[in-house]
Order: structure tokens, then sequence, then C-alpha cells
């Protein structure tokens, strides 16, 4: 981080994050095998919005990137701002973990869910992020770093 710019206040960087969060429906999941082979799989995401946490609510069908996740519970998630709007936006999430994994299959948040999803979906994978790196070069005009970083441990 350069000397003149700054680490972003925790709370407007949540805020930051979870604006970022709320205009976007679509992720890459990038997901390996025990064997180390990579998969990204583009992919629509929810998020509880009567929340204020960080949670990602995605719904894979069975095929490589659910065995991956299985053998191995360390992914990364990607989501940007198209280039064609003229703005400088990514966001990487980071999940370690089966405990960050939890399938979802009743209850008050699945019923929210449900309700937003594109189809009727039988259950909805929560991923828990252990950190959110928020990359946006709008944030320099503020004296902020491009790239801020929330830890979630």
């Amino acid at each position: 981080m350069s000397k003149d710019l700054k680490k972003m206040p925790e709370a407007e960087l949540k805020k930051e994050i979870r604006k970022f969060l709320e205009t976007r429906k679509i992720l890459v999941l990038c997901t390996s095998s025990k064997e180390g082979i990579p998969r990204a799989s583009p992919m629509d995401f929810y998020i509880d919005k009567e929340s204020d946490d960080f949670n990602i609510f995605i719904t894979p069908a069975p095929g490589s990137k659910t065995k991956n996740m299985e053998e191995n519970p360390n992914v990364s998630i990607g989501i940007y701002t198209p280039m064609d709007t003229g703005k400088i936006q990514g966001m990487q999430i980071t999940i370690s973990g089966k405990d960050r994994m939890v399938w979802i299959t009743e209850g008050e948040v699945f019923d929210r869910l449900q309700k937003v999803a594109l189809g009727k979906r039988k259950r909805f994978l929560k991923m828990i992020p252990n950190k959110i790196e928020l990359l946006d070069y709008s944030f320099i005009k503020n004296k902020y770093a491009a790239l801020q970083t929330l830890d979630l441990k």
C-alpha cells in the first residue's frame, strides 16, 4: 500500500462490500480436485438481504465442482464489474474448510432465498468467507488504496 493511500475504516469497507454484492448476480467459483486440477465455474449467486453478513449462497449441480469441494474444501470466488462500464472493480472471496460450507434445505433463510432464486431450488450451499478482497480504483479519489481486505476469521 502506498504511503499516501490508506486502509479504509472497517465499517465503511463493509458497506462497500455489501453494496458490491447486492448489485451483482454472477460469480466464478474456482475449485480444485485433490490432484490439483482447477475448475472455474460461472454461476448465479444469492445473498440474504435481510442479514448483514457476507455469506454467499449458490446451488451447484452434482458434478466436477461439487466433487472438488468435497475433496478439497478450499475455494475462491471471483466477482467483477464488466470492463464496458469504464470501472475497474473486482472482488476475490476466499473460503477454506468444510465447516464454512453448509447445505441449507429448509428454514427461514431457505424460504427467503427460494423467493429470489431463478427457478425452484432443492438446496442452497451457504459459503462463509474467511477473507474478502475488494479492488476498486475509485477508492483512490478518497485517499484509500484501491485494494481493500476484510478478514473474517
